[in-house]
């Protein structure tokens, strides 16, 4: 009874990453010093956005569920796995006899809703329209080259998910600056051309990968999108836009 309890509450809160999000929640401390422009100022607001994607990254949000192949792994190799990545893989192992998992796909509330909806609001409310057109072009391009990049680097890991490298999201700067139009304000760079892209980017590179599958060749309990295995790459062009916004 206890362990199904305890699976039932796995689709809607994972396991933490304490040591991770202990760091990050560190790191942003310093960083209020530099989002001090006002109760409402545009720094105010993505640092707030940025607290709130941190306090909710634990959380997921079911969509459905399909059959993917459930990996060959030893006890140890399950455990070992399970520790690294923050997923309790040899508890899903053995809880049925069964050659294939019931996978169920989620997102994770603070690497996917939380920053695509700031997204679509830096991009469509936020941005300066006078005398100012919105460089959808740029904005375009430079989301398909971080889709594509996001696509070739993600690894799907048996009984983990969907891993993105945590570094990814940086490419997303150069790119911004060198497409950006000229006489555009560096803030908006960062908001439209680095944190919309590296986002939109990221996100649909990992549901590209997650509509591809292998399913007879690989397989998870649970693909997080946005959570486990990719939730730092988000966070961490998050914060590099946050700072570049503030010194801006």
């Amino acid at each position: 009874m206890v362990y199904e309890h305890l699976k039932k509450m796995r689709k809607i809160v994972n396991k933490p990453q304490v040591k991770p999000l202990v760091f990050f929640g560190l790191l942003l401390i310093p960083t209020v010093f530099l989002c001090c422009d006002g109760l409402f100022g545009t720094n105010s607001v993505f640092f707030i956005v940025l607290l709130v994607m941190l306090l909710t990254s634990m959380i997921e949000v079911p969509l459905f569920t399909l059959r993917t192949k459930k990996p060959e792994y030893s006890d140890t190799e399950a455990l070992c796995i399970g520790e690294i990545y923050g997923v309790p893989l040899l508890e899903e192992m053995r809880a049925d006899a069964e050659r294939r998992y019931k996978t169920r796909i989620t997102l994770n509330m603070g690497g996917f809703i939380i920053p695509l909806v700031f997204a679509f609001y830096l991009l469509l409310f936020a941005y300066p329209m006078e005398g100012s057109p919105l460089p959808l072009l740029e904005v375009t391009m430079s989301t398909l080259l971080i889709t594509l990049i996001s696509y070739m680097l993600a690894e799907v890991r048996s009984g983990v998910g969907i891993l993105v490298p945590n570094y990814i999201g940086i490419f997303a700067i150069p790119l911004g600056f060198l497409l950006a139009p000229s006489g555009l304000p560096v803030a908006n760079i960062v908001e439209v051309l680095i944190f919309v892209p590296a986002i939109f980017g990221i996100l649909l590179g990992m549901l590209i990968t997650l509509m591809t599958l292998p399913r007879e060749e690989v397989g998870s309990a649970f693909f997080n999108i946005g959570g486990i295995g990719s939730f730092y790459s988000i966070y961490l062009i998050s914060f590099l836009a946050l700072v570049l916004r503030s010194i801006a």
